[in-house]
């Protein structure tokens, strides 16, 4: 009898490579990416050179050198982990084919380690383009040790890829995969407004006070050769301390991997997805006129979209700024004008993100083509559900403009909803990519519309600020 030959470790990685660059936010919809890629590292490469150029000849001291790198280093392991949380959870239960490859010849401890060591290269990607940039301007000055860079970031993406899969693992024995990826959305949300927190403290510290909070983490002499600065020391392209650093990282990668292989290969893993579902459905819930009912469907839909609060937290930083002009206690530029073009950009970009994502989650858009209601009623209820929550977002720093300077308000509102409609509108035919909310469907969405509908917003906040400070045009 003919029996196949598993595939080999190559070829299966190849096609998770594959798999992983077809679901990237770059070839949801376009196939031709290779002119922008090139012309995103081109422009990147020649900064580098350029920051490379004008740090020539700057030198700090060993210890401060250290510190630097470290703190990098634990901010970068912490943004990739949350990334790496949420591509574990695709990879074992978003796709759907993990029982198929147990019952495949294939042996089920190369599937797993082929997974993780994609999710570890889909981690390492972007970081290896910022950081790699940098290492190569500071090589052509004459800096090769800072070719390290390249190992240590990719060492660094093993040792997230393995803890987010054990990390994983357990959230989702526990929770299951949908509160689990709440979860690493909300830690990649703490991160990224820590960060932004950090980068906004010399606005509120004392002049040179935040020169002493960094000098507190610096190093003594004897200490910046202690364990605690290996990581550091790597970094910077010391031999000894890059063989240690890559050998931990690297010895950390087997032990997830050796650890998790036969809960993987038993099906344990796959099996804590399977939750029983509770509850009854409660009848009339909808109503049963077809446009209410529609605009009820799609709140729902928004509601259950993953990620929803964080996304939403992410696209309103720019609140914080709003907050600070509206107390009084900062003034950026043209002062409390400034607030008007920020809400107009942010109702413009919430209205397409949350009509992105009703039209991610839909499950079934023919209905509304083969059900007796007039044409276009799904668009109509897609822009008026996803109209209301943005409303609902910027209504607060509305009623704030209203009552730190109300004539502003006249002009911030219709401009606001005009942003809004517009945005509506393009969310119809260039949805921005975004994931479904469903585990196993297909993604939806086009760069183009994430590109238009910036440039969209722009222009509304632009015309919004002009129309407020008229003294630009005397």
């Amino acid at each position: 009898m003919f029996r196949p030959k598993p595939s080999g470790f190559l070829w299966l990685f190849a096609h998770e490579a594959r798999l992983l660059w077809r679901g990237s936010i770059l070839l949801r919809t376009q196939k031709h990416v290779v002119v922008p890629l090139t012309a995103v590292f081109i422009v990147f490469q020649s900064a580098a050179l350029a920051v490379a150029w004008m740090a020539r000849g700057e030198r700090l001291t060993p210890s401060i050198d250290v510190m630097i790198a470290n703190l990098n280093l634990v901010f970068l392991l912490f943004l990739m982990l949350s990334r790496a949380m949420t591509s574990a959870i695709d990879v074992l239960y978003s796709r759907g084919d993990v029982d198929f490859l147990l019952a495949s010849p294939i042996p089920p401890s190369r599937v797993l380690a082929v997974r993780m060591l994609g999710v570890a290269g889909a981690t390492a990607a972007p970081w290896l383009l910022l950081g790699g940039v940098l290492a190569n301007g500071l090589c052509l000055f004459g800096d090769y040790p800072a070719l390290a860079i390249y190992p240590v970031i990719m060492g660094l993406a093993l040792f997230a890829a393995a803890l987010a899969f054990a990390i994983v693992v357990v959230l989702v024995g526990w929770t299951g995969p949908r509160v689990a990826r709440t979860l690493a959305h909300t830690l990649a949300l703490t991160i990224g407004v820590t960060i932004f927190l950090l980068g906004q403290l010399p606005r509120y510290l004392p002049k040179g006070a935040m020169g002493n909070v960094w000098r507190s983490f610096e190093p003594s002499a004897a200490d910046a050769h202690s364990l605690l600065w290996v990581p550091g020391r790597a970094l910077l392209g010391q031999p000894a301390p890059l063989i240690a650093t890559l050998g931990s990282f690297g010895l950390v990668f087997l032990a997830v991997l050796f650890g998790l292989a036969p809960k993987f290969a038993a099906g344990a893993i796959s099996a804590a997805a399977v939750t029983a579902k509770t509850g009854r459905a409660k009848k009339d819930q909808f109503g049963k006129r077809p446009l209410p009912a529609s605009i009820a469907k799609n709140l729902r839909l928004l509601q259950r979209f993953p990620g929803l609060i964080t996304q939403t937290v992410y696209r309103s930083l720019t609140l914080v700024p709003v907050a600070l002009l509206l107390s009084g206690r900062v003034s950026i530029g043209a002062g409390i004008t400034v607030v008007v073009p920020l809400i107009v950009f942010l109702a413009g970009q919430l209205s397409l993100f949350f009509g992105s994502a009703i039209i991610a989650s839909e499950q079934a858009p023919e209905f509304f083509i083969a059900a007796p209601v007039p044409a276009g009623l799904g668009s109509r209820a897609n822009g008026a559900a996803a109209f209301y929550a943005a409303m609902f977002v910027i209504a607060a720093p509305l009623l704030g403009l209203a009552a730190r300077a109300s004539p502003l308000l006249r002009v911030a509102l219709p401009f606001a909803i005009a942003a809004a409609a517009t945005n509506l509108a393009l969310a119809q035919s260039y949805p921005i990519p975004l994931t479904r909310a469903e585990f196993g469907k297909s993604q939806k969405g086009t760069i183009f519309g994430l590109i238009l509908g910036v440039a969209v917003s722009s222009i509304w906040a632009f015309a919004a600020y002009l129309v407020v400070t008229p003294e630009l045009f005397q």
